[in-house]
């Protein structure tokens, strides 16, 4: 690591929000461009910055600061420039001017120790000069803070957040257990903590770490859906991770149990174990899912608008006319099935009868283009669940543990006598836990989804385990009607374990390729056919992000060709990643404060806030200068990032198959030419397949569709939805319980995963 020293001669650049700093540094006469997350940096201070030399692209060398140490400024310029500088709030240039004339290196020792005195200088009164000592005082504290915090081993960053999360007590917490900053710094893992512990020797070390390692376990858990561990296995698993002896994690598991940040159940008699945010989650829900499904529905359907609807299409097959009066009559309901069995034509008939009985609707999904496509076929608005709850608290007060801040909740419920949620498939526990919160007593709930697509991103098997729990009412809807193409009818010879038929023209099409190399050169041909279209969507999908025909090669090969490099279009590179003005991008991680706006001709026509994973747009401007991109997502909503905030997005001319869930193009590229793999399932296919609207071009060998589409084995989760469900209908509203017989037995799964 590199030290530097000098006078900060000016702020070229500072982002208000996180601190990202540009200035100069005056170093012996010579001036150094340094770059960092630097708080409370003022001009005219001397500094010392440990970092190293990188050299930006288009501004040369850079020297980029890791930590840093500062001290007051001596000379009467250097004070001047440091108090004018905007971080004391009440001075300017001339007020600074005239303290610096009358006390000199006296300046900072009269502001903190005689602020009276700061009265004789013209423009001060006695209120202000209070003022600028508060200012003052707290400032130095925060700063020494900092610098202390670094010495420990955070970065400026990282002690920041952990000042505004412990305030001046910081490095006593810290220094007592480190392991905290898992639970109270975003982003802060079990290996920093653990780097941290162990530089600073601190008491009861072991005990703290077997501890934050079996939550940390829990937690990577969580990054693979599951909500739960079996004991034996999280011991195992944690034993692994620290190579520990297995008594000594089974005794620190109970303690981290009795310190309640880990929860202990019990299903089929085997000990099963949670992070106890996914406890309560998923017990939450099982709660007010049982409430929901037992109560009278505010405003009830008119049974004879309901015989009328349905009398009025002879065309609603058996499935159908049961999955309406089940849902116009349930409390709670779940209608399930494939593309080409009819959800549209349900939705919009319950939507009728529902509407013209005087119960209001509203519609929501879990996605932006899910809400577009609900909206599109019913003519109705639609909108995301987070739209629905309206999120607007500060995004820093969400946590790791799932949970986001919504301003509908139990105190301030959705206003709707009915709540309809399509693509239910893809909501987590905790979107579910915080969509159930705020329906209150007494609203009818509509689940509608596809069984056989891919679960949730994150934790969970919401609708799996609703449907297994038995509890809830449900139609599963089985019938493919005539009228479908060949996606829908392949689609569902997947599922039925029966061969696919292979086409060479029509909405299904197949085109078998040799080698890798071949099927790279097929996607790009028909990629750049389709996009020259207009009006017509087109998405590779992928199963595997690496390789040849992975997300990312395809992106950069076909990036280059869709938007070369040009001379008049900016470019920035984000760690491995170049972005370029006029890239497709995707959102990959939610941003439920990022702002946005749609433009009119000449004024901002609406504002609002909230950016989601999987939200699709384009890269606009990149502004050097501000450290700024500007996107356009969904064609009119616009949004701002900083340079900083660019790992929030990819490139998505190929996405993953998890990525496309629910969305539809007009035509979709699947390319497949693949090793046999456990990894490429049945309702993998399935899931990318149904993504095409118009066309579906598969591109490589047969054997791989053939081998992924014999391959039923589904990755196992272990979740306790269903248990909690079925032990809160047996049992009651108490967490304390021994689960009742005939569950499924799952402890001897998750082995096979492995």
């Amino acid at each position: 690591m590199i030290k530097i020293e000098g006078v900060v001669e000016d702020i070229i650049y500072k982002n208000e929000e996180n601190s990202y700093t540009v200035l100069e540094l005056d170093h012996e006469g010579t001036p150094i461009v340094c770059v960092g997350t630097l708080p409370f940096i003022q001009p005219g201070e001397s500094v010392i910055f440990y970092g190293e030399y990188v050299n930006h692209k288009n501004y040369g060398k850079q020297f980029k600061v890791s930590s840093m140490e500062t001290k007051e400024p001596e000379t009467d310029d250097n004070i001047i420039a440091f108090l004018s500088g905007g971080l004391i709030k009440g001075i300017g240039a001339v007020t600074a001017t005239r303290i610096v004339e009358r006390f000199h290196s006296d300046t900072f020792d009269v502001i903190e120790n005689e602020p009276d005195r700061l009265i004789e200088i013209k423009g001060i009164s006695s209120r202000l000069a209070d003022s600028i000592q508060n200012q003052y005082t707290a400032l130095k504290e925060t700063r020494s803070i900092i610098i202390e915090l670094q010495k420990l081993g955070l970065s400026v960053k990282e002690g920041m957040m952990a000042y505004e999360a412990y305030g001046s007590n910081a490095p006593y917490i810290i220094t007592r257990n480190p392991y905290r900053l898992m639970d109270d710094i975003r982003g802060f893992g079990f290996e920093k903590a653990d780097a941290l512990a162990e530089k600073i020797g601190i008491e009861d070390y072991r005990d703290l770490r077997i501890q934050s390692a079996i939550r940390h376990v829990l937690r990577q858990a969580q990054q693979s859906g599951h909500t739960c561990l079996p004991g034996r296995f999280l011991i195992q698993r944690a034993c692994s991770f620290l190579n520990e002896d297995e008594d000594e994690i089974a005794y620190q598991l109970k303690n981290v149990v009795d310190s309640g940040y880990v929860s202990e159940s019990v299903y089929n008699g085997t000990e099963a174990y949670a992070d106890s945010s996914a406890y309560f989650a998923e017990s939450y829900i099982a709660d007010k899912l049982i409430t929901l499904s037992r109560m009278l529905c505010r405003t009830e359907a008119n049974e004879r608008i309901t015989d009328e609807v349905i009398e009025g299409d002879d065309s609603l097959s058996d499935e159908q006319i049961r999955a309406i009066r089940m849902a116009v009559r349930e409390p709670v309901s779940v209608i399930t099935g494939g593309p080409g069995t009819g959800k549209t034509t349900i939705l919009n008939h319950i939507l009728r009868i529902l509407e013209s009985s005087g119960v209001m609707v509203s519609l929501a999904a879990p996605t932006g283009r899910a809400a577009k496509r609900m909206e599109q076929s019913t003519g109705r608005m639609a909108r995301t669940i987070h739209r629905l709850l309206e999120y607007g608290a500060n995004p820093d007060d969400d946590d790791d543990s799932g949970f986001v801040n919504f301003l509908r909740d139990e105190d301030n419920p959705v206003e709707a006598d009915a709540v309809i949620i399509d693509e239910i498939s893809m909501v987590d526990i905790y979107l579910m836990r915080s969509l159930l919160s705020a329906l209150e007593p007494g609203t009818r709930l509509i689940l509608i989804g596809d069984a056989d697509q891919l679960p949730s991103v994150g934790p969970g098997n919401v609708l799996g385990d609703i449907r297994k729990s038995g509890l809830i009412p449900e139609t599963t809807l089985t019938e493919v009607f005539r009228s479908s193409g060949n996606i829908v009818l392949n689609a569902h010879r997947i599922n039925n374990g029966e061969p696919i038929e292979y086409y060479d023209t029509g909405d299904f099409v197949f085109i078998e390729t040799k080698t890798p190399q071949e099927t790279m050169r097929e996607v790009y041909r028909q990629y750049i056919s389709y996009h020259e279209k207009e009006n017509v969507e087109v998405q590779i999908i992928c199963p595997v992000k690496k390789g040849l025909i992975g997300v990312f090669n395809i992106n950069h090969e076909i990036r280059e060709a869709i938007n070369p490099r040009s001379v008049d279009k900016a470019e920035y590179k984000y760690g491995d990643t170049l972005f370029r003005e006029g890239d497709r991008i995707m959102q990959v991680v939610n941003n439920y404060g990022k702002a946005w706006y749609i433009l009119g001709k000449s004024h901002i026509l609406t504002s609002s806030s909230g950016v989601y994973n999987g939200d699709m747009g384009e890269i606009r401007t990149i502004d050097h200068d501000e450290r700024t991109v500007t996107i356009l997502f969904e064609g009119e909503k616009v949004a701002e990032y900083s340079f900083e905030e660019m790992g929030e997005i990819e490139h998505s001319y190929a996405v993953t198959v998890h990525k496309s869930q629910g969305s539809e193009f007009d035509v979709v590229i699947l390319p497949l030419w693949y090793g046999r793999s456990d990894f490429l399932t049945r309702n993998l296919l399935y899931t990318a397949m149904t993504r095409a609207k118009e066309k579906l071009i598969l591109i490589g060998k047969r054997s791989t569709i053939d081998e992924m589409a014999a391959n039923a084995r589904n990755i196992h989760r272990f979740t306790a939805l269903d248990h909690e469900m079925k032990r809160i209908n047996e049992f009651g509203h108490s967490l304390d319980y021994s689960d009742s017989e005939g569950y499924d037995d799952w402890t001897d799964i998750f082995p096979e995963e492995e």
